[in-house]
């Protein structure tokens, strides 16, 4: 991509240089120069001097003679809102002009300071290219090799940062033009020394990602893949099989808060998703599940089963006491007892103890869910389906109600009823959170949050228009007529609830056919049934169809995202001397280094002499009984290691 700039559509001050640097006259430029009528540091409408605009329009020549005769514009850079900060060597870069570039250098152009901030260059509104504000930068993202490598040999910065902490690495990972970024990738690492690259490589942004965690976090599967390539080892090799380890650096959460799987589990960029099933992340995270997450999960589950039996237990057998007939109303037969008159028996004791569990429970819940939304922020913590979707917000309502319903105890409130009754239908909801470690249960779970927080939500706001509408009619229309004949329609709260019925088809309109009914409502009734019953009730039946046909697709991809939170959540909250690091230390694969690695098999395809070969000895040598031997060699579950975070 190129930036390109109309300098004579409008008048400039001064217009003979820019006119004389544009159409290359050299014999006008040199009268010019020498006359004492004109300054040579004019600008023009854009900010620009004449050596931009000879540079713009590629006029070597009158370019040269400008910098042999004023030679301090040879760093002056531009200084509209625009094109700020852009220099003779960046337009030079962006013309591919190795000749003018190499002149540039030999004059002593600064490559170290110069940085092109203006709105063309950053992101936002106006962006034209972000080829990273550094004069290298925008030599690697035009692709060309040559310049690239005259840039670095005169002490072009490589881990210079623009404003927003990218380095050219960075700026590489985000391009689209992907088969010439990866040339220039492999070219600007190897350039520097084997031990600088992981240094050069391991630099974080503003937003704290390497260039391997920035590709992460755009959802971009094809340079991620190239980038984790390039770490790759082969351990071993035999045939058409070979061992891989590859550098579990960035992408594991062990002593990273901002890991690649970090980045999966908290976007909500449907393209990240498609990194659950690249190599080594599949691995790492299936190794963790069996080796860790798995078991503490189950631990977990039985764990809340039994205290949301608990609490139901305890309440099924609340204290209650009877009253006299009619007293609190004439089907009340029981009431709250007191705080002291609560505690007696030894069955009231049992149940204490229950109660007790309960709160102690509801407490810890609570803490956890504090420090769990303090970590990863309210929009990830409330609004992530990976992450629990609307469970963290059901179990913050769950220890909210139990606070109420301890209070009202104490109070002997005769409502305590209502804040228990609400907390037990969230504990038992809250339970579908588990369907997540069940494959079949978890896409149920996924298609019920879709479902409901999707198309039916707005359903449901449309029918609440509409029947609020339509309650206030009726309530009109039976103004005028006995209430005594019509009691469901007695007052706005009755008519509300007959109208939902109504519209649930729970029952027909209730309306004594004995008598004469006026012919108004009947046409409101019509209305009514015609509008919300027949084609609202319709639309929602045929909206969850189309909506479960497009969601099935992605419900195994959310589901294995929906486990990777799980693991992680669970290396938060688990005890750290209980936590087991998946991978193997490089030290004991032979590598001088502090990295741990993670082992994948690679079967490649058998072509030529190599499958032949195969083919020969597979008459003596099972080579399913050979791989297992061999992968056990450096078994990743032989060589775990329990640390603490």
């Amino acid at each position: 991509m190129h930036i390109t700039m109309d300098m004579n559509d409008t008048t400039r001050r001064g217009s003979e240089f820019f006119k004389a640097a544009h159409t290359n006259d050299t014999i006008s430029m040199k009268a010019l120069l020498t006359s004492e009528d004109f300054d040579p540091y004019i600008r023009g409408n854009l900010e620009e001097t004449i050596l931009h605009t000879a540079l713009f329009n590629g006029n070597k020549e009158i370019a040269e003679f400008i910098l042999d005769k004023i030679p301090s514009l040879i760093d002056e850079p531009m200084t509209s809102d625009m094109y700020r900060g852009e220099t003779p060597m960046h337009i030079a870069v962006l013309k591919q002009d190795v000749e003018m570039v190499k002149e540039l250098l030999y004059r002593g152009a600064d490559v170290v300071n110069a940085r092109a901030t203006g709105s063309c260059f950053v992101p936002g509104d106006q962006c034209q290219c972000y080829y990273g504000e550094y004069v290298l930068s925008f030599a690697a993202c035009v692709g060309n090799e040559e310049i690239v490598r005259t840039l670095i040999k005169h002490s072009a910065p490589l881990e210079a940062q623009d404003s927003l902490g990218n380095t050219v690495l960075h700026v590489l990972v985000i391009q689209a033009e992907k088969g010439q970024m990866y040339s220039m990738y492999d070219l600007i690492t190897t350039l520097v020394s084997e031990k600088q690259q992981p240094s050069l490589e391991s630099i974080v942004n503003n937003d704290g990602y390497t260039p391997l965690k920035l590709a992460a976090a755009e959802g971009d599967l094809e340079m991620f893949n190239y980038l984790v390539q390039k770490q790759k080892k082969i351990y071993w090799t035999m045939g058409t099989i070979s061992y891989c380890v590859y550098d579990l650096t960035n992408i594991d959460t062990w002593g990273d808060q901002k890991s690649v799987l970090r980045i999966i589990t908290t976007s909500r960029n449907r393209e990240v998703y498609k990194l659950i099933d690249a190599k080594p992340v599949k691995e790492l995270l299936h190794q963790k599940w069996i080796s860790f997450a798995y078991k503490y999960f189950l631990i977990w589950m039985f764990s809340y089963s039994m205290y949301i039996m608990i609490f139901t237990i305890s309440s099924l057998h609340r204290p209650l006491k009877p009253v006299p007939p009619g007293q609190f109303g004439e089907y009340v037969v029981k009431t709250q007892k007191t705080l002291v008159e609560s505690y007696q028996t030894k069955e009231d004791y049992l149940r204490l103890l229950g109660e007790l569990i309960t709160i102690a429970g509801a407490v810890v819940i609570l803490i956890s869910e504090i420090q769990h939304l303090y970590k990863i922020g309210p929009k990830n913590y409330f609004g992530n389906t990976s992450i629990g979707g609307p469970f963290p917000l059901l179990t913050v309502c769950y220890c909210l109600l139990i606070a109420v319903a301890v209070i009202m105890r104490i109070h002997a409130d005769v409502g305590e009823a209502v804040p228990i009754s609400f907390a037990l239908i969230i504990g038992w909801c809250n339970t579908i959170y588990f369907a997540r470690g069940f494959k079949t249960l978890a896409k149920f779970s996924i298609l019920i949050q879709k479902l409901l927080f999707g198309d039916f939500m707005h359903w449901c706001c449309l029918v609440f228009i509409c029947i609020i509408g339509f309650t206030f009619a009726f309530y009109i229309l039976f103004q005028t007529v006995d209430l005594a004949d019509y009691p469901y329609f007695s007052d706005f709260a009755m008519t509300l609830r007959t109208t939902f019925e109504l519209m649930m088809g729970l029952m027909d309109i209730p309306l004594p056919y004995s008598k004469p009914t006026p012919t108004n409502i009947y046409i409101a009734y019509i209305m009514y049934m015609l509008f919300v019953y027949l084609l609202l009730l319709n639309l929602l039946i045929a909206m969850m169809d189309d909506s479960y046909w497009r969601i099935v697709p992605e419900t195994e991809e959310l589901w294995k995202v929906q486990i990777a939170a799980t693991i992680l959540l669970l290396e938060q909250r688990v005890p750290g001397f209980l936590k087991i690091r998946s991978g193997v230390p490089g030290r004991s694969l032979g590598f001088d280094d502090d990295k741990w690695y993670i082992g994948v098999e690679d079967i490649l395809p058998e072509t030529g002499g190599a499958g032949m070969s195969t083919q020969g000895y597979s008459q003596h040598i099972r080579w399913e009984v050979v791989r297992k031997n061999l992968g056990n060699i450096i078994s990743m579950k032989d060589s775990y290691e329990s640390t603490i975070l």
